[in-house]
């Protein structure tokens, strides 16, 4: 075993103190390390509460880079339906008219992640504004129905009726309709890939899907990590963010008993035919259990002819994707904002 200076001992005590797993400390970025002591040693940890409690006191748990954009000029939120009646809201963020000109524009549908339990408008509205002001596109984030109040695949249902409405209504938010992306984060990953097979089969077009941090497969039968034909389930049993115990606490109140009633495709996306689907951009974190499913998908993409990009980012969690000014988030958001530009020709 490896002897730390005095110094370098200190700084590691310190940070395993702050809730990082010590066999981390070697692994992740350390401005990552410092982001996460600053912002999340003093926090309570979510999956040791009731979801009753958390719905309650919510704005305790909120992340710091939550943010509530509603109030701007370029902000506007729609009423848009789901296919069993239900409403909802999305979000929408328009391009600067003098940076990118009068419109229409490129369509960007976000999802935001949350374990299909957390999550709402404020989850990656900074994300949103980043894509709107970077790209050029007009992003419409989506605030679909969580669980447990809700079965989890109704988040799909909602998703699926939003592209929907964008394919046939875009037009009404000086949207162009000929060019319409997706993407999300961790469930909201999940949920475009299920989107992306649903598109394909209705002979909507998409531009792209893009996954970040996705989970792509049923995780119904593991009682433990090394259940998992992942090895990046065990490997990474105490990250931080997201472990084996949060993932845990997510399937309590997302994963349903009965799946009598639930589409296939839905519990794991990863055994549908992903033949003819949209090009997708797969973004995976080393520390992060997802990352090997994830990276599956990516592969059975490329076996069916599908064009793909896939990048892993090291040293960082799940989801390292928010926490700017980390190195690795700075990198995303470049990435991202890429191959939005490229595929839209924004």
């Amino acid at each position: 075993m490896a002897i730390l200076p005095e110094t370098e001992m200190l700084s590691a005590n310190s940070t395993a103190s702050s809730g990082i797993h010590p066999s981390f400390l070697e692994i992740l970025d350390k401005d990552f390390i410092a982001f996460y002591n600053e912002h999340f040693s003093d926090k309570p940890v979510t999956h040791t509460i009731s979801m009753a409690q958390i719905r309650v006191a919510g704005a305790q748990f909120r992340s710091p880079w939550c943010r509530d954009y509603s109030g701007k000029s370029f902000v506007k939120d729609i009423q848009i339906q789901s296919e069993d009646g239900y409403r909802f809201t999305a979000r929408c963020y328009a391009p600067d008219k003098e940076k990118f000109g009068p419109g229409p524009y490129p369509i960007h549908v976000n999802f935001h992640g949350g374990g299909f339990v957390f999550g709402d408008l404020t989850a990656d509205a900074q994300l949103c504004l980043e894509y709107r002001d970077k790209a050029g596109v007009l992003v419409m984030d989506i605030d679909y129905r969580l669980a447990p109040e809700n079965a989890f695949y109704k988040g799909h249902e909602d998703g699926w009726s939003a592209v929907q409405w964008v394919r046939k209504n875009g037009a009404t938010i000086n949207g162009n309709t000929d060019s319409i992306s997706i993407g999300g984060i961790s469930a909201g990953g999940h949920i475009c890939t299920v989107i992306q097979q649903y598109a394909r089969d209705a002979c909507l077009p998409l531009k792209l899907a893009i996954l970040t941090v996705p989970s792509t497969d049923s995780h119904a039968a593991y009682e433990k990590p090394s259940d998992s034909k992942y090895t990046s389930f065990p490997e990474n049993e105490f990250a931080p963010w997201l472990n084996w115990a949060r993932m845990s606490y997510f399937r309590s109140y997302a994963s349903p008993t009965d799946i009598t009633d639930v589409p296939p495709l839905v519990i794991s996306p990863i055994d549908g035919d992903l033949n003819g689907v949209c090009p997708t951009m797969i973004l995976t974190a080393q520390c992060d259990p997802l990352r090997d499913e994830g990276e599956a998908y990516a592969q059975k993409l490329i076996k069916n002819g599908v064009f793909t990009l896939s990048r892993r980012y090291t040293g960082v969690p799940h989801p390292f994707t928010h926490m700017k000014p980390i190195l690795k988030a700075v990198m995303y958001m470049d990435d991202v904002c890429k191959a939005l530009k490229m595929v839209h020709g924004s």
